[in-house]
């Protein structure tokens, strides 16, 4: 009977505390390694190729501390070690549309996973380059014509002022 109560005093104030401590130890680890958010920005056609080199702004709600990465080769971004809290994610590329996401929450030691489709922009024209494309020929013509009537125009008067 000693050998039981010598046995259960040793479980109870030895290794029950023990297991207690590495149990929050590893919640506090878990804790302090902050909250990471991940994705993959692709491309909105049927193929939805990885885009590389996009930068991805994630922005924390509360106090507006800003975290930049950028996606590699396979499209692919994370940030972690992040505070739990609510976060916008925005993403650019030159030649790409611009993309805001909806805010997120994301709690201590958790993860939030996003994907996100961008669309390549049509290069923008001007006026003029519209003009000057689909009018070139015509505009060709039609100063050739106005430099002929110019000449008639100055032809005629020349003619008359010498008759007089």
């Amino acid at each position: 009977m000693p050998h039981k109560k010598l046995s259960l005093t040793i479980l109870v104030c030895i290794i029950i505390p023990i297991s207690i401590c590495t149990s929050f130890g590893q919640n506090a680890v878990q804790d302090s390694s902050g909250a990471t958010i991940k994705g993959e920005v692709i491309d909105a056609t049927p193929e939805q190729n990885p885009i590389v080199g996009v930068t991805v702004k994630i922005v924390n709600s509360a106090d507006g501390q800003e975290y930049i990465v950028t996606t590699d080769k396979d499209g692919v971004y994370e940030k972690t070690g992040l505070p739990a809290g609510r976060y916008a994610i925005s993403v650019s590329k030159a030649g790409y549309g611009d993309r805001f996401g909806k805010s997120e929450i994301v709690a201590a030691g958790g993860e939030i996973f996003n994907r996100i489709k961008m669309r390549k922009q049509r290069k923008q024209k001007s006026f003029f380059t519209y003009f000057f494309e689909f009018n070139g020929f015509l505009i060709i013509v039609l100063t050739f014509y106005l430099i002929l009537y110019t000449i008639g125009i100055g032809y005629l008067i020349f003619y008359f002022i010498s008759k007089i």
